[in-house]
């Protein structure tokens, strides 16, 4: 069962659109949404995986799952739902030319949808466009710093566009996209970061040199992100996890390291995970 969670800024979001009657917009900003999100999730499952939790959010939705993907499949999974508000609008393009009587009534999910097309398509973190350039990004590394630099900045754009409409007609939507993308860019470049430390560090072994077996006794209280330290392409390393009396809690492989780090703050000790 897919499970709905709703960010507080989206209420907010609804509200003010409802204020300002444009309960209509919000209707077809729904449909379209909607339709974005059921691409992604579709291209998802045709490509092996499966999104089970919908997250509502001021400039859209996100989709997320229990698995990874990145290079072809992550590049595929994210433009599809750009690509499906897209096709939408050439298909009420060519429905006006048919029937030009339905102009009327289809133009505002035109609006919706080449909005939410083109929003989603600028390369922040979490938006669609970011994950589009990851995923054929041959230095993820740079590219992810180079990303929250421009959402940074779209961020700033954002806000200032919104002091300069304080003078004319407030236009509060520019304000909470840009405290929403400030947020986003911060925190989503940082958990993107986590993957790729852990993608590069605990898959990738060096095979043109030997590669030492190494055991560390490591306590509870120490974060994650000193664990990480201390994977190399050049060994395998194993954890054993200990107590204040140094009595073994668990032993932790790369991998069961891996499936922690990417789901987890990094500056969180060990011991959070390590009981069920």
């Amino acid at each position: 069962m897919i499970k709905i969670k709703i960010h507080p800024l989206f209420v907010l979001y609804t509200i003010i659109l409802v204020i300002q009657n444009q309960f209509i917009y919000l209707l077809s900003s729904l449909v379209c949404i909607a339709i974005h999100e059921l691409s992604h999730a579709r291209m998802a499952y045709y490509r092996g995986y499966y999104l089970d939790t919908v997250n509502l959010m001021p400039y859209g939705a996100m989709l997320s799952g229990k698995d990874e993907f990145n290079g072809k499949d992550g590049f595929l999974i994210a433009v599809a739902g750009p690509l499906s508000n897209i096709i939408l609008c050439i298909c009420l393009l060519a429905s006006w030319w048919i029937f030009p009587t339905v102009y009327s009534y289809t133009k505002i999910i035109f609006d919706a949808s080449i909005a939410l097309a083109f929003f989603n398509l600028l390369p922040i973190f979490p938006l669609d466009g970011a994950r589009i350039l990851l995923s054929v990004a041959k230095h993820p590394q740079k590219t992810i710093v180079a990303l929250k630099v421009i959402g940074l900045i779209i961020s700033g754009l954002f806000a200032i566009a919104f002091l300069v409409s304080i003078f004319y007609s407030t236009n509060l939507n520019l304000g909470i996209m840009s405290a929403v993308l400030y947020v986003s860019t911060n925190n989503a470049s940082e958990k993107e970061a986590y993957k790729q430390i852990c993608n590069n560090c605990l898959y990738i072994k060096r095979i043109d040199v030997p590669i030492k077996k190494i055991t560390l006794i490591i306590h509870q209280d120490i974060k994650i992100i000193r664990l990480l330290k201390h994977v190399s392409a050049e060994s395998e390393t194993t954890f054993e996890i200990v107590n204040d009396d140094l009595k073994k809690i668990k032993t932790l492989s790369e991998n069961e390291l891996k499936a922690i780090a990417t789901t987890a703050n990094l500056h969180t000790p060990i011991k959070e995970f390590l009981y069920p």
